[in-house]
């Protein structure tokens, strides 16, 4: 497609129900966390979702790929069972084009070779929801968000709990949460450590590849005449055994992580402080590398309302520094920072009782680079009241990383200072009709940034995704709930090849059973046919379908007490995903909860 057309093609389906202008009505009520928008509005303009602390503790779900298997357009890649490392494909997007915030504050690790998130070292413990927004969300929460944004929240405790768990492979958990107050201040605290011996990760390994995760967060939520602080404290520590192609006993890798944030909010003014520090050692018997980043985010809007528009114009600063050292037999390092600073507006119409438009554009100015400026425009309309259509375009870029940038190593990579960053752009159109929502989306990617000649370069030509996403929730009775959502996807490069780890379609169905006191749900997930690497060749290999079944079941004694008991993989299913790392056969966990 030309230029001209696809540019005409956009604005277009942009502008599909910007139809014409009638009075205003009141705001909607706040339910998002990023604080770039004052009302949710923007949530009915996009694809969101948003996984619940129910959801999290009655699946006895762990970590974060446990707790968003059953989320649409998510394809999670894990080198191994629980405990290694995550990679996160949203819409066939890349790894690295998923932005990761908490309590809408981004987290990154920048001293990840090309900037990618470990969703491995997310355990659920000290989270109290999820937000996912499968939208590129340059113009609202800024650079590295081309896929869309995971948010992690943080915070209030509103009861005191604790949980004990028990699992295949000598897994152990306790989960604790209370609260206080002092005056006009809550403090909530919660407390996550689990630990396991796992399953080797080597198809047949002998040796098995244990974690043991640590995690505490305290929070403080204080009210006053003037107006609201909150804070958040959250203090991680995972280790883990790894593998190579074969079992290597003297392999660990120690995680640890410092993410705190401050939000003020006084009548119309919001000011927030966000700080992320990571610190990674990986030590091969006598090969130690480590990995240390800091992250720091000043955030400040200001909200404009009446006549049913809000718009909140706001400044954000951003500073990361890394320091890298691999030694051994290969050596490679980083020791370097970077600034951005921003500029940004958004806005909510709500036109009438059935039509709203979100909008929103942003101006970055990262060190040493040109400015560049990312955009949105959404719209959705009721037609009735079972039937609401949405369109969103939106854009976003990836900025490279500080290795990308600086490193080096002693087989003749240099980084490359003269990179530009990676632009990406998507367009979807979906409609719900009843419990059915269906979205279309195509996303372009354009100057992508990939390694030759010993450094990286920006890439010519366009790469496209595009896909339908489908999810149906169906009460068959007072009973019985039926859930099913389906991804069809197709990535390529652009050259037209299927990208790697992207299955064309993935499947997730759910049968739901409550009666008085019990609940039961019997979950399946197919991840279809997709194009993987050789673990020892390293050449294109084509990974069969795998699917996989889980029965979860919940027992209420009153309303205090309760048992949760999953088994997932009943069947029992072999597969490597990816190639060449094991995946947990079947196995089962029972958690028991007290509340006081």
């Amino acid at each position: 497609m030309c230029a001209n057309r696809r540019l005409m093609y956009k604005i277009l389906l942009s502008l599909l129900f910007l139809l014409m202008a009638t009075p205003a009505k009141a705001a909607l009520e706040v339910t998002i966390y990023l604080m770039r928008s004052a009302t949710d509005a923007t949530t009915a303009t996009t694809t969101y979702d948003y996984v619940d602390q129910y959801t999290i503790s009655h699946t006895n779900s762990a970590d974060f790929v446990q707790a968003v298997n059953r989320v649409t357009g998510l394809n999670l890649v894990q080198s191994g069972p629980t405990g290694q490392n995550v990679s996160l494909f949203m819409r066939g997007g890349d790894s690295n084009h998923t932005l990761v915030t908490m309590n809408g504050l981004p987290i990154g690790d920048a001293s990840t070779t090309n900037g990618l998130h470990d969703f491995g070292n997310n355990f659920m413990g000290t989270i109290t929801g999820i937000e996912i927004v499968k939208n590129p969300s340059g113009a609202m929460v800024g650079p590295n968000s081309i896929g869309g944004v995971v948010n992690f929240i943080t915070g209030d405790v509103y009861e005191s709990s604790i949980d004990f768990g028990l699992a295949s492979n000598d897994t152990r958990s306790i989960r604790a949460k209370t609260f206080t107050t002092v005056d006009n201040t809550v403090v909530s605290i919660s407390i996550d450590g689990t630990s396991s011996d796992g399953i080797s990760v080597v198809p047949n390994g002998a040796e098995s590849d244990g974690y043991d995760a640590r995690s505490i967060n305290v929070s403080t939520n204080t009210i006053t005449e003037s107006g609201k602080l909150k804070t958040s404290h959250t203090v991680t520590n995972n280790n883990s055994d790894l593998d190579t192609t074969v079992d290597d006993t003297d392999y660990t890798a120690t995680v640890g992580s410092h993410i705190h944030s401050i939000h003020y909010t006084q009548g119309k003014t919001s000011l927030a402080y966000g700080y992320s520090a990571y610190d990674r050692t990986y030590v091969n018997g006598s090969e130690t590398d480590t990995y240390d980043s800091e992250r720091h985010t000043l955030l400040g809007t200001y909200t404009i309302t009446g006549n049913g528009v809000d718009i909140v114009p706001g400044i954000e600063y951003t500073n990361v520094s890394a320091d890298f050292n691999n030694t051994g037999s290969y050596t490679s390092s980083v020791d370097a920072w970077e600034y951005n600073t921003a500029i940004f507006v958004n806005t909510n119409w709500i036109a009438t009782e059935d039509w709203i438009i979100s909008t929103g554009i942003r101006r970055d100015t990262l060190e040493d680079y040109d400015d560049y400026t990312t955009a949105r425009i959404g719209s959705s309309y009721t037609i009735s009241s079972d039937l609401q259509l949405r369109t969103n375009w939106s854009n976003s870029v990836r900025t490279p990383t500080l290795y990308e940038r600086y490193g080096a190593d002693n087989y003749g990579y240099t980084g490359n200072k003269l990179l530009e960053v990676e632009r990406g752009e998507t367009i979807d159109v979906g409609f719900t009709l009843g419990q059915l929502d269906v979205v279309y989306y195509t996303t372009w990617i354009d100057n992508a940034i990939t390694y030759s000649n010993s450094t990286y370069t920006n890439s010519a030509g366009t790469s496209t995704r595009k896909g339908v996403e489908m999810n149906y929730a169906h009460q068959l009775t007072e009973e019985w709930h039926h859930d099913i959502g389906a991804h069809w996807s197709v990535a390529e490069d652009s050259d037209h090849s299927q990208l790697l780890r992207r299955p064309r379609w993935t499947v997730n169905n759910s049968l739901s059973k409550t009666v008085d006191k019990y609940t039961t749900t019997l979950a399946h997930t197919y991840t279809g046919t997709h194009v993987d690497l050789d673990a020892s060749t390293y050449a294109r290999k084509d990974m069969p379908g795998v699917h996989t079944f889980d029965l979860h079941h919940t027992v209420y004694f009153d309303t205090s007490t309760s048992i949760s008991a999953s088994i997932r993989n009943i069947t029992d299913e072999s597969y490597e995903q990816p190639d060449g790392y094991a995946q947990d056969g079947r196995n089962f966990a029972i958690t028991y909860s007290k509340k006081f």
